[in-house]
């Protein structure tokens, strides 16, 4: 996303928590900051001049703090933009809040419901930036994301690493999107007003059997023995009409008849 914008010559700040990560973001001509989502003092001056927020949050590998992270952090978000400059905000959730499992359809309107501790959390997040973003006037758009995949978070590796194993989920959906057609929505959705939610999926769910079988076949591994679930979980299939309605956007889908899928 920072790399496009860049591109079209726009000023990008990107934040990190990660003091390593500051070289990386230089080198695509990102502005780079040290700041977390509990230092209220240092996020005041990352929005300092700032018209559109892009907010990303990871919990990291531990999933004990997503309270901290995503409920918390988003609540000093809305407190630091009062009497900023910032115009628009756009934050990415994840389709988990719907908490269905019997292998329905979903979409937007499609009530949330918390499973989990980390599914509680972002749906509080989800809510507070919404009511925050409307009370400021800020137009704030929460984008719910299925499975990224792309130039980094390629399947073939992660789908090849399984081959000849033994899994229970095979009759589950699987939502994905492409991590560029991830960057088009958000950089199309820097230059519209819009406040509310969108599914940001491919619109294309398959079953995992069907994902993994195909891309193993075409690279010639063995395949995956198939066991029966435990419990019967089938997971979602979430519909994208909204977002590409209102963007004019259409998405690719990974390619399981034959042809890889890095």
């Amino acid at each position: 996303m920072g790399q496009q914008l860049v591109a079209d010559g726009v000023d990008v700040l990107g934040t990190t928590t990660t003091p390593e990560r500051c070289a990386q973001l230089t080198q695509v001509g990102i502005h780079p900051v040290l700041a977390r989502l509990d230092q209220v003092d240092a996020l005041r001056d990352v929005l300092s001049g700032r018209d559109t927020i892009i907010l990303t949050i990871a919990a990291g590998r531990g999933r004990g703090n997503y309270h901290d992270v995503y409920a918390t952090g988003s609540k000093n978000i809305v407190a630091t933009l009062a009497g900023t400059s910032v115009r628009r905000l756009i934050y990415t959730s994840s389709t988990r809040v719907y908490g269905e499992d019997a292998g329905a359809w979903v979409d937007e309107d499609t009530p949330t419901l918390s499973v989990d501790g980390a599914s509680a959390a972002l749906i509080e997040a989800e809510q507070r930036l919404l009511d925050g973003g409307l009370r400021l006037g800020v137009p704030t758009s929460i984008l719910r994301l299925g499975g990224i995949h792309g130039v980094g978070r390629e399947l073939s590796p992660r789908i090849c690493a399984a081959a000849g194993s033994s899994r229970s989920d095979g009759d589950a959906f699987v939502n994905l999107i492409d991590a560029r057609d991830l960057v088009a929505v958000m950089a199309a959705l820097t230059k519209i007003t819009h406040h509310g939610i969108l599914n940001v999926v491919d619109g294309a769910p398959m079953l995992r059997r069907e994902l993994y079988d195909g891309e193993l076949l075409a690279k010639g591994l063995p395949p995956i023995s198939w066991d029966p679930p435990p419990e019967k979980k089938l997971g979602k299939r979430v519909r994208n009409d909204r977002v590409t309605e209102l963007l004019g956007l259409s998405f690719s889908t990974p390619q399981t008849d034959g042809g890889s899928i890095d």
